[in-house]
């Protein structure tokens, strides 16, 4: 009795295999920057707006090897916005004007003020969590149709 075994298709399977990770690797590199920029729309869509400046300065920066990125405002108060801030207090600058403002049409100025804080307002955070669930499911789609 004699068995033969042909493992042409084992071969053509561990070739294909072997091509698939750099394929893979392609479609996760346009799937991360897919997402980037559309964390970066969602992040100006929810941004609160008084001058538009916040929502301006949003924007992506991808990783050289396209694997990751980074996104959000580059105003330097985008961080207060999104995470609120403590009571605190003001102090004007030195050689400044003193602090100025107008309440129930009276003027006032001061050296200092005790701030009360602000809430917080998230825009980016948000953002992130609407679309990582969708860069997770297609980059497993990805992998799926190539594998």
């Amino acid at each position: 009795m004699r068995i033969t075994m042909d493992v042409r298709e084992v071969r053509r399977l561990a070739d294909d295999l072997g091509d698939a990770g750099p394929r893979v690797e392609e479609k996760v590199k346009d799937i991360t920057e897919r997402i980037g920029h559309d964390v970066v729309r969602s992040g100006q869509v929810g941004a609160p707006v008084d001058t538009g400046h916040l929502r301006a300065t949003i924007g992506v920066d991808i990783d050289p090897d396209r694997l990751g990125f980074e996104a959000g405002p580059t105003a330097s108060y985008g961080g207060h916005v999104e995470f609120g801030t403590l009571p605190h207090e003001i102090r004007r600058r030195p050689g400044g004007p003193r602090l100025h403002w107008v309440a129930n049409g009276t003027h006032h100025f001061r050296e200092r003020v005790w701030h009360p804080g602000t809430a917080p307002q998230p825009y980016m955070i948000p953002a992130f969590e609407r679309h990582v669930p969708q860069a997770v499911t297609a980059m497993a789609r990805a992998a799926g149709d190539i594998l």
